[in-house]
């Protein structure tokens, strides 16, 4: 999967892409416009990413997208309903596959060649990293809680949340003490980056495996004239 072409693309042009694409799900346009949009998204997560890690990401907005389906249609009727729904699924989708074709460290350099300050993108760059990896540790904690467990343990019924909510506390305790543990580890890989000094160490550019123009040439331009005939010249 890490042939894929989104791992090989240039991180700023997929920036730039994705904001295109994003704003383009926001566009007063037919909910098949919208399916027309989604389909190469979906596309491109199943060839990068294979279909089950990329429908795994869609439980996160489930809930989410049941609430909309259920509550929508008595305000706005079935059509802005599935406009919505379409909408949440196509810009989940499109982060998610920024993310995870795009290095941590391209995307700081990223953010720094347009502009932004050096701090406030590794900021952005360690909050985008984190989450994913107290997602991990939340999973590996409850885990090793369950393997505790044994069969005299009562059984806690799905609809009793106030028990589900005490059964989560101990494996939240242990997200929150590893997380601790991490700080000196994180502090010390930011001092060696020289984070605090007036010139911030940098070692390496932002590579491109294939020359920028023919990532121009070959996607980026036709995505964009592909998404402005969908907006433009909607039903």
């Amino acid at each position: 999967m890490r042939k894929s072409f989104l791992y090989q693309a240039d991180s700023r042009l997929k920036l730039i892409l994705m904001l295109i694409y994003t704003a383009a799900f926001f566009c007063p346009i037919s909910a098949i416009r919208y399916g027309l949009l989604l389909a190469p998204v979906v596309a491109a997560g199943f060839i990068t990413c294979g279909w089950k890690p990329f429908l795994s990401v869609f439980k996160l907005i489930l809930p989410l997208l049941i609430l909309t389906a259920s509550v929508t249609p008595f305000f706005s009727g079935i059509h802005e309903t599935v406009r919505i729904i379409l909408r949440f699924i196509g810009i989940t989708a499109l982060f998610f596959l920024y993310f995870k074709t795009t290095d941590p460290d391209e995307f700081i350099q990223t953010l720094r060649f347009f502009g932004m300050p050096y701090r406030l993108a590794l900021v952005i760059s360690i909050s985008t990293s984190y989450i994913p990896l107290l997602l991990d540790t939340y999973h590996d904690a409850e885990a090793a809680h369950k393997l505790r467990y044994t069969e005299s343990c009562p059984a806690v019924s799905r609809w009793n949340f106030i028990a589900r909510f005490r059964s989560i506390l101990p494996v939240l305790a242990s997200v929150l003490i590893q997380a601790i543990k991490n700080i000196p580890i994180l502090a010390m890989a930011l001092e060696i980056r020289g984070v605090g000094k007036a010139k911030p160490t940098v070692f390496r550019p932002i590579q491109c495996k294939t020359p920028l123009y023919k990532q121009f040439l070959l996607y980026f331009i036709p995505i964009v004239v592909i998404i402005l005939i969908l907006v433009t010249y909607a039903a």
